[in-house]
Formats: C-alpha cells, structure tokens, sequence
C-alpha cells in the first residue's frame, strides 16, 4: 500500500516539527509536499481529527505534533499506550486488545525488535495496522523519525522471482542483461526503518532463504556480487493471506516469532463493525461536505453481511454509495442513502468535524472503568441517578456534546425496537427513563471485560429485586439479543433487574405461564391479555412445532426457579398430556396448580383479569370449571365416509408427502386419504365429531388417543413387526405387497428431513437416494430385508460419513486391526457395493470407516447362510 499524501505530509511533519515547541504553521509546510495550501490545510486538519496533531486557532493557524508528556533531553520519549499509535485502531480496547500487545511488544524489544507476521483473509487491515507498526515505533523513538517505511508487494514479482531478488537486495553491474549499473535495493532504502512485506507467501523458496540468513547475520550480498558484505539495520514486518504452516519454509517461519491474525469482518464484535462504517462514512462526509443521511435498514445490511473484501471492501462499497448519491443529487443539502427497502428510521452523519459526535458506547470503555456508579445503583435502584450521573460523564468526556446527542445511532434506535417489542410482550411501559437505563446498561455490558467477581458481586447487591422483575430483565436481554447483539452478556441481568424492579412491582400470588407451539403464538397470546390488563401476569414460551410433552415439562419445570415461593401458578397450554404435565409440575412447586389446555386469546384474558383483581385461587378454579368449551366448528370437505386421515403435529407440508407416499400404495380408488391439522384433529376426536365417522385409519407424527379409530404414529409404523401392522391398521387397505415398500420411502422421506440439517453440502435427497441403492445391494447380496429402523440408521450414518470423508479422509484409527473371517468378507463384497459412490465423489472409504458399517449391519447379517 502506498502512503496517501496526508500520511506523507505527516512523515515529513514528524521529521521536521515533532520537538518544535512554537510549533508549525500550513505555510511552513508548503515545501515539504508539491500540493497547494488549501489542500495542506484540508490535511493538517484532517490529522487533528484523527488525534495526531493540535492546534491552537491563533493568526495563523499554529499546529503541534501530539506529545504524551516532556521528556528529558538524554532519554527516550515515552508514549502512553492509552495515546499512541494504535489509539484510533478500531479494536485495539476490544478484540484486537491482544493483536495490538502483540505489535508493541515486537516494536519494545531491545536491539532491532522482532519480526512480525500478520496473517488474515485480504481487506481485513494487515497493510492498516503494519503502518501503526511503524507510527508507534517513531514516536517509541526506537527509530529515528526520519527513517522510513518502505513496502514491497512480493505478488508483483511472483513470476520473476530474480527480478525480485534484485528489488530487494539491489544488484551490480553486469548481473543480467540490461544492468549497465550498480543499483540498491529496498534494504538499502530500509535501513534504519521498516521493511513491509506484503504477500510474503509468494517469496520463492531461494528468496525466502536470503530473507533469514540476513536475519541471522545482519548482511546480504547484492545480485551478482557473492564477495561484498552490505550491512543493514532494519525491521521486518511480513503480511500473508495464506496459511503460513504450508506456504512458508520451516527454516524462515522459525525466525519470525510474533505472528498475529485479524479476524474477517464479520467475525468482528458488533460494535467494531459499527465503529467502521461510521467511520468511513464519515471520511465521505468531510471529502463530499454533506452530511450523510442513512436508514437504519442499509445500516442493517452492512453490519450484518459478509464482505468478500473484508474492511477494505466495506470501505469501497461506502464510497460508491455515496459518490453514486452524489452524482444523482449533488445540489441536495444532504447525502441520502438507502438500503433495498425505503423507510428505516434516519441515522446522521455529520459532516462538521467538530460536530461529529461518538455513539455514546466508544466513550464507556475510558469512562467506566471505576465501576462504582452501577454498584451504588444496583444497592438503590434509582434509575432517574443513574442516567444523571452517566450524562455528567459522557458530556464531560464529549466536550460541547449536547446531551440529547447520547441517545442517537443505530445500536440505540435497535435498543428501542426491543423496548417496544417488551411492552407489547408484557403490557408494562417503558418510559424514557428506563428505556435511558437499558441503553447504558447495555453499552456499559457490550464494552466491559465481563469479570465473574463483578458480575457475582452484582447480582449478591441485587437479590432484593421482585421475581417479576428478574422476569423482565430476561425477557429484554433475550430481546436485545434478537435485535441488537447476539453474545453473552451475564452483566445486563442483575443491573436490568434492578433498573425494572419499581416498575414491575412487587409479586402476584397467582403467577401465569402460556405455552404453545408455533413461532410467536404464544407470545401473541400472552402479548395481548397483559397489554390489555396493563400488568405482566403471563409470561410466554413459544415452542417448535415436533417439541414433545416431555420437552415441555423439562422447560416449565426449569422455570419456576424464577417464581416466588408458594405462588399459585396457572398454565395454559395449546396441546400435550395434562395428566403428565401436571403430575410433574405438581412435584417441583410449593403453592396450588391449574393448568387449562386448548388456549385462546380469550381465555387468556379473563384469567389475566382474574390475577388482577386478585382473586384467589379456588375462585379462579371454580370459574374455569367448564368455562373454555370451544365452540361447533364446520370443516369443509371433511364428511363422513371410507377415509384415511394424516396429521402432522410438524405441519401441511409433512402431511401432504405422508399423503403422496400412501396414496401410490392403496388397493382401493374409493378411499380417501385426507390431510388435518393438528389441532383440528384432537379437537374432532375429543368432541367425537361425526365426521370423523368412517375413519379407517388415523396417521400422526405423535402418539394420540383416538378411541376406537385406529391410530398409528410414524414412529410406530417404522419400528412395528410387519404381521402386526398387515393384522391392525393396513387390512384391505393396501396393494398386495405394498406394505413394505411404504414403509421405505416413508423411512427414506424422515431420514432425509432428519438428515438435511447435518449436512452442510451434500444434497439430502440426492444422496439418500444413493444410499438406497447400496442398500438394497447388501439386502439381495444377504438376502434378507433390513427392518426400517436399521435402515434409517444406515441412511444416516452413511450419508454423513460420504461427507465426511470428502472433506477430511473419515477416521482411521482401527486400520492396523486384526479382522475377523466375517469382517474379512464383508470388505470384499464392500468395494463392488460402493463403486458408483465411490466414483462419483472421489472418494475411498478407509477400512475404518467401513468396519463400522459392519458393526451396523453385523446383528442382521452375520449368521446368514451367505457367509
């Protein structure tokens, strides 16, 4: 990377200003870059933003090189590290923290320093954080100021590594055809500086070898000169996109021992990603002199997408943005950008450098290291002090910063979304206060190192607060996760617990749950009654549509952990075993139970209502003693008549091909095979519904009591013997031999829904197709029919372990065993089986592997006569 012609402008300040005590004015600096005045004012001014330089606005303009302290004339000038080099390198307090230790301490070590060597996918700042390098080292004064960074890019001589050879150790006269002259290198031009190595991987093996013997003797020879010793001093930064273990000589890697990785963009943490967008739209701000108008949805999209490029890309599509904004509208006051779809809420950014303000969160991490203020508010709780006393210290840091300025950004408007979604969850409002608290508390949690001791030492201070407010605080901090950042953050519970305690109140002696399965079912549900009762009375829990009974129980018993001791509770559920849910809850829970099943919007109100006028609980009891019968409904197409019924507690689509499969089967036309849903279903054989009259056969995905219909659930089907299901549930419906072959494809359609998850390349459907095929080899070869359970096993783990191989050869640490005579001949027929799957992914399967599909098989296959 070439330097731009501000970082020029700053080396050659640097050489002639850095001890100036009166200082330097943009005339001073008109010889010392080809560019006019303005211009160097645009720059020195530029510098000042990025906290290299001062000012003082005297007549002239006077300009100073940031000092961190005097130093005394015989000794090194020291520089904080809180105000050196690497002060604005986002990340450098966060992710990075460790990256950039890393950096200072090759830069420390006594003599010429260590090598150093950035690794990480292009665009994520190696050639960035290289020049910092070097910046930290001028003002370290472990090299001269006048001494120089010079870059080599080693990708441009990849394929003449002589001529790169020559580059950097120059060459003598007659050294190849053209050299009618002695010529130096980038060593020479190095000396007493820094030598950037860019792509260092594509160094030619012989090249990498000159590299180390200077490093271990301090000389090179030049090109086409063996005899003369050149003497350099000069430290080495290498830079590569590759692995370094497979694209380096052992011998050269061995001498560099500082080795730092960057992460991608989007591996970064949330607010880095967001310090850098901000950042280069700023720059455009002050170069196009518009302030930037941006929705909060293109915000969006660039914090949360990949970028191929990394950093460097992000930073490229930013200025397309706006330079294509600039060009549609350059009389406009402003730059607008929008995402793919109009109508976000505005973020601004400002083009008047002085005006620019940093999102409150960049301020936490200088200004709250004394974590006194959010003890004494957890001991207190009082919300209106803790926002007062933050205020005091964000402005104080912020300078002329207007408070109001605080609670602007994208993190914060996100924070607001969340806020909003509470008070519709639970009925409770949040006032601006509070909404204030949340947002400080969730700075202060993304910016702070998260200290057990701290964080138990909280929630110790913090154990006074209402169930129903611990409540609260969890239900935001799931919801800060789903709209604002998605990482762990235990410090945000006990302070939102005591910043919601006065307004949820103390506890009801009745508390409520709403389980039901479905996206937000529940939550709407509950959403609804607490709104309209204005009090959190339900909370909810939203349940995949396959989750079992038994999930359910395990779910509310690990909740009421949070409930107040010797409470009531009343559950409502969509669906499940009454019986079993209340048999276990009834033993982990000190007060009285109810719990109600098939649960509407109104049913949830009124036993809202019922918590707010406190009744007691016999009285709720009472009232709901036949209180929730639902309604006579009609379903259209759904007559009495010779039919069977498919229901899937996972939905339509599963039905549909349950459907498909039967259908192909059935040995009469007259009969009718129709889909239902769920819940329809129970309520239908609950209520003895006569159009269910004429069901020959109910099938589900789960266990149902269907009285005398005869059910079979999936699971049932597939593990059940042959005989029982032809004598059961199958007689007179299906083809003569049909049975069997149902079963199959009703075995290979779970297994390709169970297996699509696993699988991160492979086609489900294609390879468990392939996989059939194979089986139905050894089925023929033993002569034998796998029961559908031990087919479904094979599916499974063949289809992972082809993937499996494909990527990292499989395992193999049974390949030295000592086999069997029934291993042995397994393995022979096993290549003849394999060789289409083989072929066409590219593979071998190690011995290993293929012992254990024997081991799947062996129960099924090893007393066959076949042997």
């Amino acid at each position: 990377m070439a330097l731009s012609a501000k970082e020029k402008l700053f080396h050659k300040i640097i050489t002639h200003y850095a001890e100036s005590p009166s200082g330097f004015t943009a005339q001073d600096c008109a010889d010392l870059i080809k560019v006019n005045r303005s211009v160097i004012s645009h720059y020195l001014n530029r510098l000042c933003d990025d906290g290299r330089l001062d000012k003082e606005n005297t007549r002239p303009v006077r300009f100073f090189v940031r000092q961190s302290g005097t130093d005394a004339p015989s000794q090194s000038r020291t520089v904080s590290k809180n105000q050196d080099a690497f002060q604005h390198f986002i990340g450098a307090q966060g992710s990075l923290a460790e990256a950039v230790a890393l950096c200072r301490s090759a830069v420390d070590y006594p003599g010429d320093g260590l090598p150093i060597l950035l690794s990480g996918e292009s665009g994520v700042g190696k050639s960035h954080l290289a020049l910092l390098i070097y910046q930290y080292a001028v003002e370290r004064s472990v090299i001269a100021a006048d001494k120089p960074f010079i870059e080599l890019n080693c990708a441009d001589y990849a394929n003449n590594p002589e001529l790169l050879s020559a580059t950097l150790f120059g060459y003598t006269r007659g050294a190849f055809t053209g050299a009618d002259r002695e010529k130096r290198g980038a060593f020479d031009d190095a000396d007493g500086g820094f030598l950037f190595l860019d792509e260092v991987h594509r160094l030619s093996a012989e090249n990498q070898e000159k590299l180390f013997l200077f490093m271990d003797k301090g000389y090179f020879y030049r090109l086409g000169d063996n005899r003369t010793r050149h003497p350099v001093s000069l430290r080495f930064i290498f830079a590569t996109t590759e692995n370094i273990d497979t694209v380096l000589l052992n011998t050269f890697r061995r001498r560099i021992p500082v080795r730092v990785t960057l992460p991608n963009y989007i591996s970064r943490p949330l607010t880095e990603r967001i310090a850098h967008i901000t950042h280069f739209l700023r720059q455009e701000a002050l170069s196009l002199r518009r302030d930037i108008h941006l929705d909060n949805q293109l915000m969006h999209q660039l914090v949360t997408s990949p970028v191929r490029g990394n950093i460097g890309e992000l930073k490229n599509q930013i200025k397309v943005m706006c330079a294509s904004a600039w060009s549609n509208n350059h009389d406009a006051g402003v730059i607008t950008l929008h995402g793919t779809h109009t109508g976000g809420e505005i973020l601004v950014v400002s083009a008047r450098a002085r005006d620019v303000v940093p999102d409150a969160s960049a301020l936490l991490p200088k200004a709250m290291r004394d974590e006194v203020i959010f003890r004494d508010f957890c001991h207190s709780g009082n919300v209106l002090l803790l926002n007062r006393k933050m205020e005091q210290l964000l402005t104080t840091i912020g300078g002329m910063m207007a408070t109001e300025s605080l609670y602007s950004g994208y993190v914060w408007q996100n924070t607001m979304h969340a806020i909003n979604e509470l008070e519709n969850l639970t009925g409770i409002p949040c006032g601006q206060e509070i909404r204030k608290a949340v947002w400080l508390c969730l700075s202060y949690a993304l910016h702070t190192p998260q200290e057990t001791a701290t964080i138990t030492e909280l929630q110790s201070i913090s154990d006074y607060v209402s169930g129903k407010a611990r409540l609260l605080a969890e239900e935001c901090v799931t919801l800060l996760a789903k709209h604002v950042v998605n990482q762990p953050l235990p410090l945000l519970l006990p302070l939102l617990s005591c910043a919601f305690h006065t307004l949820a109140g103390e506890d009801d002696r009745i508390q409520g749950i709403i389980v039901s399965h479905g996206r937000s079912t529940a939550s709407s549900i509950a959403g609804i009654a607490n709104q309209l009762t204005g009090g959190y009375y339900f909370k909810a829990f939203d349940m995949p549509n396959a989750t079992s009974t038994r999930e359910i129980i395990d779910l509310l018993i690990a909740h009421l952990s949070h409930l107040t001791q010797g409470a009531g509770l009343i559950i409502l559920v969509d669906m499940g075993s009454l019986k079993a849910i209340y048999e276990e809850i009834k033993l982990h829970l000190h007060g009285e139970l109810l719990l109600i099943n098939n649960v509407t919007t109104a049913m949830a109100l009124d036993i809202a209502s019922k918590i707010q006028d406190k009744l007691p609980m016999e009285a709720i009891i009472e009232s709901a003693k036949g209180a929730y019968e639902v309604e006579t409904r009609y379903y259209a197409g759904m007559l009495p008549g010779n039919k069977i019924i498919i229901s899937c507690i996972s939905g339509e689509g599963i039905s549909r091909k349950l459907k498909d499969i039967v259908q192909r089967y059935l040995a009469q036309d007259e009969i009718d095979i129709i889909t239902m849903e769920y819940d329809d279903l129970k309520w239908k054989i609950a209520h003895a519904d006569p159009a269910l009259n004429g069901t020959r056969l109910i099938i589900t995905t789960t266990d149902l009591e269907a009285g005398y219909i005869p059910l079979i659930s999936v699971e049932q089907l597939i593990k059940e013997k042959t005989q029982i299901l032809k004598r059961d549930y199958f007689s007179g419906l299906l083809m003569e031999g049909g049975l069997e072959p149902m079963i199959d494809e009703v075995v290979k359609l779970f297994t390709v829904e169970g297996v699509a998850s696993r699988l991160n390349f492979l086609n489900p459907v294609v390879i468990i197709d392939e996989v059939d095929a194979v089986i139905k080899q050894y089925e023929a070869f033993y002569k034998i029919h796998f029961e559908s359970y031990l087919r479904i096993n094979l599916f499974m783990h063949i289809a992972l372990m082809i993937e499996r191989v494909m990527v990292n050869n499989g395992v193999r640490h049974r390949e030295e065993a000592e086999l069997t005579l029934d291993q042995q001949a397994f393995i022979a027929v096993h290549d003849t089986f394999f060789q289409a799957l083989n072929r066409k992914y590219h593979i071998t399967l190690p011995l290993t592997e293929v012992l254990m599909i024997y081991e799947i098989m062996e129960p099924w296959i090893a007393a066959d006569s076949a042997w």
